[in-house]
Order: structure tokens, then C-alpha cells, then sequence
């Protein structure tokens, strides 16, 4: 298997299951072949040790027969010495059958007092009594008996049988047959059965050696054989976990590791569509990310420029809210002031109208004064000389009648042209004080409606900070997400497909 760099990556286990279950197999083998072959052993052991408890019986009967025989044989011509009064006879016949017999240890011939008559072994006891319980006991036998001793590690064979002169006892005789030869046949016997022992064990430890490592190569291969699929699914495993799956994964088989490698299969083929599809959509949630994150920061500099703007029309509409007070103020003061001014201007309408009235009655006076200089100049020339300076000063009146009519005419016509100008500036100025009303009426309400939009700015400043601060948020959580799609959109881009 290949990594993407061209590297050959195998999955390292530690303890793989091919080993593990040819160390499971294997030790269930050795503990198999150990009870097998112990098992063996102890039959076979147990079969040589009856075989040689039972020849240990046959040698013991044996030897117990021919102590009974040599003490029968013995006994009988015992009883002829003494019934023939040959007691060196006896002695004789007693010493002979030691030396002869290499079984027998030696003999002890007693009398019915328990008083030592020959003894083989010890022959200065003879003519001695015996007071041990035990000799005592076996001077009172009236049958042949057989017992068996063990003292220190010697063991021995007693057989003891009465003496009778005709039908009276006369005493026992005691024959001790030793066990070498027998010891020294088991112990050979077991000798041999240890070697055997040993054999069959060196035997068996070699048979079952050459068995486990037969064993162990047909283990071996066979769970090779059955594990490699396993472990070529491993890998395939090893390399999904890292993300790649380019790789196919067919195995030939129809039992549980065939049904497992093509499940691994169709899920691979699964989550190779799962994780393309996922990958084609984090592509594009990231890209969409990206692009909601620059239209997000364009609108959040649009919105703070639109919070400036606005923060600035709201600081505008309170000035100007401000200069329409002051506004409002100054034509309220004009309007008074025009009211005023009407009022002084058709004051002195009327004021000129009494004017006009009084140079009209200076003409008329004049005219009057001009009719009598008229009169009196013509009443002077009547009179002749004597009305001649009355003349003059009739002229003189007359001219200055005419003069003070001709002032009152120009002064009536200034007067009467002044009086259709101020009749015009009346009507001007309270055309004017209409007009300033109306301003002062629309300035009132420019001013309620530029209080109004001045309320209305401080408000949308408010609502558009909320709304720069909802939008900050929105910013960063689409940021968030830009980052997270950008993570997603790496971590995806590990997979091979």
C-alpha cells in the first residue's frame, strides 16, 4: 500500500491476531501434549510398577516357599537329632543349612523355656534365655508362621516353626531369610523402570517438539493463509482512517471475510459519495461564505456611512430645527413689527388725507384771496391815483395768492401722490403683513416638522446603530462560518476520492 507521497505505509500492530492465535494454538497443543505424554507416562509407569509389585510378590513367594521348605526339612531332621539324642547333630545340621542356603542369615533354635539352644548369628547366647516380649511370644507358636521385618534398612523374612519330640513340643526353630537379593532385584527393577521412564519421556519430548513444529508450520501457513485477507482489510481500514479512498477492496471469498471485505467495499463506495457530495458543498458553502462575508463588510460600510450621513442630517435637522425657532422668532417679531407698520402707515394715510384736506382749504383760501386781490385791484383802478398803492399791495396779495395757490397745488399733488404711495404701501404692507403671517403660520410648521424630522433622525440614528450593531454580529457569525466552511473545505480536501 501507497501513501500519496509514493511511500509505502503498512499497518504496524503489535500483536496481530495470525500470532496470537498461533500462540493460543500452540499453547493449547503443548498443554494438550503435555497431559497426553503425562498421561502415557504414568500408565506405563503404573503398568511396570504392577508388573513389578507383582513380581516383587512372586519373588516373595518364592522365597517364602523355599524358607518353608528349608525349615520343614530342617525341622524334621531336628527332630530325628534330638529324638536320637544327636544334638551336635543338630548343631551341625542347623550351620549346614545357613552355609548352604546364601537366603539365609542365620537360625535360632529355642526350647519351650525360651532358653537359647543354637543360634547362628550370636553363638555365645547359647544356653541364654531370651526375655524380650517379642522372643518370648515367638517361642509359643504351634504352627508355622511367617513374618516379615524391617530393621534400619535391611529387611528380613522370619519363619518360625515348632519342634515336637513325638507329640510333645519341644521347641521352635527360627529361620531369617534376607531381602538383598530381592532389594537388590527391585531396586535394579526400578533402575530399568526410571530408565524407561526416562526414554519414553526423551521419546515423547522429541515426538511432541517435532510435532509442534510441525504444528506450528501448518498453523502457521494456515493462518496466514485465512489472516491475510484480514490483514489486507486492515490496511484498507488503516488507509480509510486516513482519508483515502481510491483504494478497491475485492476479495474472492464466500465466507464471513468475503461478506465483511464487501461490505467494507460498498461502504467505502458509500462515504466516498457521501464525502464528495459533502466536499462539492463545502466548496461551495465556502465560496457563498466568502462572498456573504464581502457583501456583509460592503452593507457594514454602507451602514456605518449611512449611520455618518445620518448621524450628520439628525446634527443638520437639529440646527436647522434651531434656526427655525430663531427663524420662527424673528418673522413672529417682523409680523409684529408689519402689524405695527400697517398700523403707522395708515396712520399717516389718514394723517395725509387731513393734509390734502387742509391744502385744499389753503387753495381755496388762496383762490378766495386771489378773487379779492382781483376785486381790490380793480377797486384800485377805480379809485384812480388814490388806489394806486392800494394796487400794488393788491398785486403784491395777488401774486402772492397765486404763488401760495400754485405751492398749494404743488403740494396737494405731492401730497396726493404721496397718499396713493402710501395707500399702496398700505396696501403693500398688509399685503406684506399677509404674507408674514403666512410665513410665520409655514415657519411654525417647518419648525414643528423639522422638530419632527430632528426626533425622527435621532431615532433612525439610533435604530441604524442597533442595525450596524445587529450587522457587526451578523459579520462576525458569517466570518465564523466563512472559518468554519474554510476548516471544513481543508479538513474534507484529506480525502481521496
Amino acid at each position: 500500500m501507497k501513501n500519496s507521497s509514493g511511500q509505502t505505509n503498512q499497518t504496524s500492530v503489535k500483536w496481530g491476531i495470525k500470532w496470537k492465535m498461533v500462540s493460543i494454538v500452540m499453547l493449547l497443543m503443548i498443554v494438550f501434549l503435555f497431559i497426553l505424554t503425562y498421561l502415557q507416562i504414568s500408565s506405563q509407569k503404573n503398568l511396570l510398577e504392577a508388573e513389578l509389585s507383582k513380581r516383587i510378590e512372586i519373588m516373595k513367594e518364592k522365597l517364602t516357599a523355599k524358607g518353608e521348605s528349608i525349615i520343614a526339612s530342617l525341622s524334621y531332621q531336628i527332630e530325628k537329632d534330638i529324638a536320637g539324642y544327636n544334638l551336635s547333630g543338630v548343631t551341625e545340621n542347623i550351620y549346614g543349612s545357613v552355609t548352604e542356603n546364601k537366603e539365609l542369615i542365620y537360625a535360632v533354635l529355642v526350647n519351650t523355656s525360651n532358653i537359647v539352644f543354637v543360634h547362628t548369628l550370636k553363638p555365645d547366647l547359647a544356653g541364654t534365655q531370651l526375655d524380650s516380649p517379642s522372643d518370648q511370644a515367638g517361642s509359643a507358636v504351634s504352627g508355622l508362621t511367617v513374618k516379615e521385618y524391617k530393621k534400619d534398612k535391611d529387611s528380613f523374612l522370619k519363619i518360625s516353626s515348632p519342634v515336637q519330640i513325638s507329640t510333645e513340643p519341644w521347641g521352635v526353630l527360627h529361620i531369617f531369610l534376607s531381602f538383598e537379593d530381592l532389594d537388590r532385584e527391585i531396586e535394579n527393577s526400578r533402575s530399568k523402570i526410571d530408565y524407561q521412564t526416562n526414554q519414553m519421556i526423551k521419546k515423547a519430548v522429541f515426538t511432541s517438539l517435532l510435532f509442534l513444529v510441525i504444528a506450528f508450520a501448518v498453523v502457521l501457513y494456515f493462518s496466514t493463509l485465512f489472516l491475510r485477507p484480514l490483514i489486507y482489510l486492515t490496511n484498507s481500514a488503516h488507509e480509510l482512517s486516513k482519508g483515502n479512498f481510491t483504494r478497491s477492496i475485492h476479495i474472492n471469498r464466500k465466507d464471513e471475510i468475503g461478506i465483511l471485505a464487501e461490505a467494507m467495499h460498498n461502504m467505502m463506495i458509500n462515504l466516498s459519495n457521501i464525502i464528495e457530495k459533502n466536499i462539492i458543498t463545502s466548496e461551495k458553502l465556502s465560496s457563498a461564505a466568502l462572498e456573504q462575508t464581502a457583501s456583509l463588510q460592503e452593507t457594514s460600510s454602507l451602514m456605518e456611512e449611512m449611520s455618518s450621513m445620518t448621524l450628520m442630517n439628525a446634527e443638520n435637522a437639529t440646527q436647522a430645527d434651531n434656526f427655525m425657532k430663531q427663524t420662527s422668532q424673528v418673522v413672529t417679531s417682523a409680523n409684529k413689527t408689519m402689524t405695527l407698520l400697517a398700523g403707522s402707515i395708515n396712520e399717516v394715510s389718514a394723517a395725509s388725507e387731513e393734509t390734502f384736506n387742509i391744502i385744499k382749504t389753503i387753495d381755496e383760501i388762496a383762490f378766495q384771496t386771489n378773487l379779492l386781490a382781483l376785486n381790490a385791484a380793480v377797486e384800485a383802478a377805480r379809485a384812480g391815483e388814490t388806489g394806486a398803492g392800494f394796487a400794488v399791495v393788491a398785486d403784491e396779495v395777488r401774486n402772492l395768492a397765486m404763488r401760495s395757490a400754485k405751492a398749494a397745488r404743488n403740494t396737494a399733488d405731492l401730497i396726493e401722490n404721496t397718499v396713493k404711495k402710501i395707500k399702496e404701501g398700505s396696501e403693500l404692507a398688509n399685503t406684506a403683513d399677509q404674507g408674514f403671517k403666512n410665513v410665520a403660520s409655514n415657519a411654525a410648521k417647518v419648525a414643528d416638522l423639522v422638530s419632527e424630522i430632528s426626533l425622527a433622525s435621532k431615532e433612525q440614528k439610533t435604530r441604524i446603530e442597533q442595525i450596524n450593531g445587529s450587522v457587526a454580529r451578523m459579520n462576525e457569525v458569517v466570518q465564523k462560518n466563512a472559518a468554519r466552511a474554510e476548516e471544513l473545505s481543508d479538513s474534507m480536501s484529506v480525502f481521496k476520492i
